[in-house]
């Protein structure tokens, strides 16, 4: 009978080894697999940060071509011939003081074209700012939209979050420069919406609904910017995801000034 329960016992202790065993030897795989996970996403994150690195050096690179100074007066000059010659697309550029916005704009025939392609029309994650579909290239429309990604490196159209926080003060212009004019658009709302609200970019504004129109997306603001909804005569609008992408920030500015470069 001792004999027995000695038996009994070294039986169960030798099934608690080999249990403990295996408990250790899972524990060790799944430590393995996390290793390789970790590795594997930091591989990746170095990537995407690397290239989209490369996009934004591309994009520099461009405005030292293509972005000209006179001595004469304080306007941008844009070579768009230049421009037309790398991509037919284009149809104006985009500056703002205090970010890093200075960037061609293009339109193609959706919107979704240049999701995923720079300037060059190479493969991009970054993307290329874009205008609206439906819009007309020469801005003369009651609302015309912009597009372009939030890159969380702080490029493309990440710096609207300054504008949306106020970090830009309450007085902020958006220059636009196309083959012929030079628009500056000053800033008069700025607001977070759900990603699938389309109210602030839509396009297809009549001349009687336009005021309604410029007092909502007035009183949408989150901030007090200078630009004055009553005198509106033409609307711009900025739009770009936020950091979740769950929401998008909008920026919408009023024509301000119009000049003539021909």
């Amino acid at each position: 009978m001792k004999k027995s329960n000695r038996e009994g016992k070294r039986i169960k202790k030798s099934e608690k080894n080999i249990s403990t065993k295996n408990i250790s030897r899972i524990q060790n795989i799944l430590l393995i697999i996390f290793i390789i996970i970790f590795i594997f996403s930091g591989i990746k994150l170095l990537s995407w940060y690397i290239r989209t690195g490369k996009s934004q050096e591309k994009y520099e690179e461009l405005a030292k071509e293509v972005v000209q100074k006179t001595e004469n007066i304080e306007e941008n000059i844009i070579d768009f011939s230049k421009l037309k010659e790398i991509n037919s697309d284009i149809v104006a550029w985009i500056k703002i003081d205090g970010t890093v916005i200075n960037y061609p704009i293009v339109q193609s025939f959706d919107n979704k074209y240049y999701l995923d392609k720079n300037f060059y029309r190479e493969k991009d994650s970054a993307g290329t700012l874009f205008l609206e579909s439906k819009n007309k290239k020469d801005f003369s429309e009651n609302n015309t939209v912009i597009y372009g990604h939030n890159i969380k490196r702080g490029t493309m159209f990440a710096d609207l979050i300054k504008i949306y926080n106020g970090e830009l003060g309450q007085d902020v212009n958006i220059e636009i420069y196309t083959p012929d004019k030079k628009m500056t658009f000053k800033v008069l709302s700025s607001y977070a919406i759900k990603s699938d609200d389309t109210y602030a970019v839509n396009t297809d504004i009549g001349k009687y609904e336009m005021e309604e129109f410029k007092r909502t997306i007035k009183q949408k603001s989150e901030k007090e910017f200078k630009g004055d909804a009553d005198e509106v005569e033409r609307v711009l609008t900025l739009s770009t995801c936020d950091k979740t992408g769950k929401k998008r920030i909008i920026v919408h500015a009023e024509l301000f000034e119009e000049l003539q470069l021909q």
